[in-house]
């Protein structure tokens, strides 16, 4: 029988790699781990760090990339197809805690073995707790912080028509250099959505910034708050719902409560209108209700610059789109037509909630734009409290609602309205602006109402091209 010498090439690594095992069970919390040199070095090009489970130090962990580079062998890819990995974190050399993932698929291609695994409990040592926090202070406030990682992995290698074979306890030490947050330092203001003065000595800003991750760490941190100052003091507390961090852009709410009763917080808002607001917020110890995150956000202190007047704060999209007007057999009596426009979250993919067009107390309306003859009409029509919707962050809703034209329909604006239903038929659309748009809406399903400015000045629009079919030209029908 012709045996491949690559087949005893192999036999031979994998019965080196067996006899280098120790016999007792491997405990990844023990030093009974023997280096066997097989893997030279990791890199984790993607890491996942959940710090919501209710205890603090049972944050979870993943991974969707993990390379690892393996003692080359000339000729021969160890056939290894799954991996366990038994890992030990080291940091400052103190052992803080160790992941136990479950089998998870691997390729190999000459020396490098790729992998990954899912969501697995990372479990900080009963002694480690200050050194759990300050690893996650390193990682926070650093550009990159290394870590030793060090442990065992159990292979499983594809004989082919050999069979299967379990390599358990392939020892390793080596070190990872994880890129970090950087203290956020590139975090961008980017609009105001509404200020609330409902409480007394209290402005709240609800506005969208971006956090830029420069890390490959994906964090879900939960509720979080920074303590917010200027450079001539304290000013309030800014905080987040939720938070969820990917690597690059990060769009979230955040919610500025400023403190009236502090010079400084009143002189920020003086000077917004003359120069830009340079606010630095730095983690305290209500950060988070996780204790062993919170002590490692401490040292967090990220700058925030918001534009003088708020100037180039704009919406990442206008909240309306596609305007068209229908008459209704009932229009030349009640002076109402309906109105179909489509609507869409300008709020950087935060979903909205349409609670009302037309709150009480609200005067919503549309006039004429820019026509080159000139109409003579000024205010086209007003909102009714009948528009109402939900809309996704990324998507899109067509609705139908009803206007109130604005008289009077008698002699005196006959011309005028004659004048712009000539346009319209010439056009198939009038031109119109949303003078007046308040709208009473909820953000990010948050259940808070917000009074925001939906004009066409503040969506950054021109005239709107309100579509009109042959049925506009009945509008006239209404003068006696």
């Amino acid at each position: 029988m012709r045996i491949c010498l690559k087949v005893v090439a192999l036999g031979a690594v994998v019965a080196s790699l067996a006899a280098a095992i120790p016999v007792e069970k491997r405990d990844a919390a023990t030093d009974k781990i023997i280096n066997t040199g097989l893997i030279k070095s990791i890199s984790i090009n993607q890491m996942s760090m959940d710090f919501t489970p209710a205890n603090p130090w049972t944050p979870i962990t993943s991974s969707n990339s993990v390379v690892a580079t393996m003692l080359a062998l000339p000729g021969i890819s160890l056939p290894i197809d799954n991996i366990r990995q038994h890992i030990i974190l080291v940091d400052n050399n103190v052992q803080i805690g160790n992941i136990e993932t479950p089998w998870s698929s691997a390729k190999v291609s000459g020396s490098t073995l790729t992998t990954s695994f899912p969501s697995t409990t990372l479990s900080v040592f009963n002694d480690a707790h200050a050194a759990f926090s300050s690893f996650i202070s390193a990682l926070s406030t650093k550009a990159s912080h290394p870590v030793t990682l060090q442990g065992a992995v159990d292979a499983q290698l594809n004989l082919g028509v050999f069979g299967r074979m379990t390599i358990p306890g392939i020892g390793f030490k080596t070190t990872v250099v994880f890129d970090g947050l950087n203290n956020l330092s590139q975090m961008k203001f980017l609009y105001l959505i509404d200020t609330n003065f409902d409480t007394p000595n209290f402005i709240y800003m609800t506005t969208i910034i971006n956090i830029i991750n420069p890390s490959k760490l994906s964090l879900k941190l939960g509720d979080v708050s920074f303590s917010t100052a200027t450079a001539g003091g304290y000013v309030g507390v800014s905080s987040i719902k939720n938070l969820n961090l990917i690597p690059g852009n990060n769009y979230v709410l955040s919610s500025t409560g400023l403190d009236l009763s502090y010079p400084a917080a009143v002189d920020f808002l003086t000077n917004l209108g003359n120069a830009d607001g340079v606010l630095s917020l730095t983690g305290f110890a209500k950060s988070s209700a996780n204790v062993a995150l919170n002590a490692g956000l401490a040292a967090v202190k990220s700058p925030l610059v918001v534009p003088k007047n708020f100037e180039g704060a704009i919406m990442s999209q206008a909240p309306y789109k596609n305007w068209s007007l229908k008459t209704l057999p009932s229009t030349n009596s009640d002076f109402l037509v309906e109105i179909t426009a489509t609507f869409q979250s300008p709020y950087y993919g935060f979903p909205i909630q349409m609670v009302s067009a037309s709150d009480e107390g609200q005067d919503n309306f549309a006039t004429v734009g820019s026509i080159p003859s000139g109409s003579g009409i000024n205010r086209l029509f007003t909102f009714l409290n009948n528009l109402t919707f939900s809309v996704s962050g990324s998507g899109s809703v067509t609705v139908a609602f009803k206007v109130a034209l604005t008289g009077p329909f008698d002699a005196s604006s006959k011309a005028a309205w004659q004048d712009l239903v000539n346009y319209g038929t010439a056009n198939k659309y009038i031109p119109i602006n949303l003078s007046s748009m308040i709208a009473k809406i909820i953000v990010n399903n948050d259940g808070i109402n917000r009074f925001v400015d939906w004009s066409s000045f503040a969506a950054g629009l021109e005239d709107i091209k309100l579509a009109v079919g042959p049925d506009f030209a009945s509008i006239m029908k209404a003068f006696p």
